[in-house]
């Protein structure tokens, strides 16, 4: 009798272990964050680095379901928040000013949303959500905001199974701030709207124009007259496949042409601008994500699976290259999310091995 009670009591710890072992075994990894003078490590972080913005002294960081947010002061950063999301989306884009902080989400359908946060002293406060309520409509792919003006993309990412005309073609929703509060005013679609142009993938404000491109259909200017937005002009030779700007000054990656840019004139006409610089693109610029930025007279760009980045300076009426970017020693897989300011260039890294970066490089 007593062996029988100690066998059966072994077998209760023997159980108990397996248990314990199989919990730990399906438990996510705890993420490990690293904070160094001139990177942060991130290990078991998912898609840290993929997107980064700026405000004031602050650097957002995003992964695909986590916000994290530093302070940056001379060389010393700390963590200052993390926002989960584990419950509204995947993060699809970041956009602040003005003391305000836009999250374009994403659900597992496809369909999107765009959450605003508001800083207090302490932390970003969650004050309001934006949706459209239209199934697979990617909306807040991408937003831009400039004074009383917001601009969200909605560029579409219908299922296959789905069977519909004009499916993936897109739109974009003008939004204006009438006291304190975001007030949708207008929505645009494409010239033509052809299935599969994915048209809203890109929005920007450009002084008094708002410029939209999709996947490698013609760029659409539109212009404020009396008391609404229209359409001012299809720029046919303009094909981006990804696009960035600073004021009235673009940088775009063509599939056809390679890099190009341009400025935008007062009155809506284009003047090109020079490119004499000898880059490597290889397979082109990523379609979706960060893969250049721009200040007034730099711009950060990085390749589709490449393993430099570009600074390049605008000298006159002509890009230059000024520095061939190859952060750390770590063995990189690709670099990531972009984000240049005046002082340095803020870059997203993958490892090899899956650990995730975030580079601080002064030029």
């Amino acid at each position: 009798m007593k062996y029988s009670i100690l066998i059966f009591f072994a077998l209760l710890i023997i159980i108990s272990c397996a248990k314990s072992s199989n919990t730990d075994f399906d438990r996510e990894p705890v993420a490990n964050l690293i904070i160094e003078n001139d990177k942060v490590i991130c290990e078991f972080c998912d898609g840290f680095g993929s997107i980064i913005e700026t405000y004031e002294n602050q650097i957002f960081v995003g992964g695909e379901k986590k916000i994290w947010v530093f302070e940056r002061n001379g060389q010393t950063t700390s963590l200052f928040q993390e926002i989960d999301l584990a419950n509204v989306g995947s993060l699809n884009s970041i956009k602040a000013a003005d003391g305000s902080l836009f999250l374009g989400l994403i659900d597992d359908e496809g369909t999107g949303r765009v959450r605003q946060y508001t800083l207090n002293n302490t932390e970003w406060q969650f004050t309001k959500d934006f949706q459209v309520g239209r199934n697979q409509d990617n909306f807040g792919n991408d937003i831009a905001i400039k004074d009383t003006l917001m601009i969200i993309g909605a560029s579409a990412i219908w299922d296959e199974s789905f069977s519909i005309p004009n499916k993936d073609e897109g739109s974009f929703y003008i939004f204006g701030n009438k006291g304190g509060d975001w007030i949708q005013t207008q929505e645009f679609y494409s010239e033509n709207r052809s299935p599969d142009d994915h048209f809203g993938k890109d929005v920007i404000i450009a002084d008094n124009f708002v410029v939209v491109t999709g996947l490698s259909i013609p760029m659409h200017v539109y212009e404020f007259e009396n008391t609404e937005w229209n359409l001012a002009s299809v720029e046919n030779n303009i094909v981006p496949a990804d696009i960035d700007n600073n004021g009235n000054t673009f940088l775009y990656y063509s599939e056809m042409l390679g890099l190009q840019s341009f400025s935008m004139n007062p009155n809506g006409s284009i003047s090109p601008i020079t490119i004499n610089a000898n880059l490597d693109l290889g397979l082109g610029l990523q379609f979706y994500g960060d893969s250049m930025s721009m200040t007034q007279d730099h711009a950060l760009i990085a390749t589709l699976g490449g393993h430099e980045v570009y600074l390049l300076q605008l000298v006159g009426n002509e890009w230059v290259l000024k520095k061939t970017l190859a952060p750390g020693n770590e063995p990189q897989s690709k670099y990531s999310g972009l984000k240049l300011t005046p002082e340095q260039a803020l870059i997203g890294g993958i490892s090899s091995d899956g650990v995730s970066y975030l580079f601080f490089e002064n030029f």
